[in-house]
């Protein structure tokens, strides 16, 4: 089975902010120690005090907002230490990410929240389904884990409709239950999905590549085209990695 954590980063309700993003890393069931264990030892390097009350959260570690992270006074501190925790991600064989930033403008009247998550499942299960035309001996289903949050019970819901009924592409076949939801301070990979949902919130919302361009080879992508990517926009031109990839695959088309 292969587990597919999330978290969300951006305000829906905030005008100020034009995107929402939700960020993903899927791990082979085999993986899951390997990737926590790493994940404790980078906090523990951080030498802030006992590793299991501290959480990585992007935003208070970027502004230094919480009692742990305002300790840290040099910024530059800080963002190193979302660097040294992202490249666990980086690193780990066992992990694919995805992401998916709506630009709330483009959405409207949707949901973007929806909207994002619609399209997570549906990347991840297209994942899923190529695994499984490849190897149908060895058939993966996946299971969504995600931080407890106010969408928790609007998308539990979605996501029964997704399954008896299907989304826009079809159903979700490949995928074994509705999302489980978990309180992130006691889930690192939640954690680590935060900080790939907040690097690609700074990429969009800030111009800001610091902290995700270093995750793009890791984004889910098959025969050149980066699937794990994407980027739901007005009709304005992009040259970001998701829809440049876009273009390549019509093109191939």
């Amino acid at each position: 089975m292969h587990i597919l954590y999330v978290d969300d980063s951006g305000d829906v309700g905030n005008p100020a902010e034009k995107h929402f993003v939700l960020g993903g890393i899927a791990v082979f069931e085999r993986g899951l120690y390997h990737g926590m264990v790493a994940a404790d030892n980078c906090v523990a390097g951080f030498g802030l005090g006992d590793p299991a009350d501290i959480e990585l959260h992007g935003s208070p570690m970027y502004s230094g907002r919480d009692s742990v992270w305002r300790t840290v006074r040099d910024r530059s501190q800080r963002e190193q230490m979302i660097k040294d925790a992202l490249a666990i991600c980086t690193a780990s064989s066992s992990f694919r990410l995805f992401a998916v930033a709506i630009d709330k403008s483009a959405a409207s009247p949707e949901d973007p929240v929806q909207l994002a998550f619609e399209e997570l499942c549906n990347r991840f299960n297209l994942f899923l389904q190529r695994l499984n035309n490849r190897n149908p001996k060895e058939a993966q289903r996946g299971l969504i884990v995600m931080d407890e949050s106010k969408h928790q019970r609007p998308l539990q819901a979605l996501a029964r409709h997704f399954r008896i009924n299907g989304g826009r592409w079809g159903k979700f076949r490949n995928l074994a239950e509705v999302p489980l939801f978990v309180d992130s301070k006691a889930s690192r990979l939640v954690q680590l999905a935060d900080l790939v949902a907040y690097a690609t919130w700074r990429k969009y919302e800030h111009s800001d590549g610091r902290f995700f361009d270093s995750l793009i080879p890791k984004f889910d992508s098959d025969g050149g085209i980066l699937h794990g990517l994407v980027h739901r926009r007005g009709r304005q031109d992009c040259f970001c990695p998701a829809c440049h990839s876009r273009k390549l695959s019509f093109r191939a088309s």
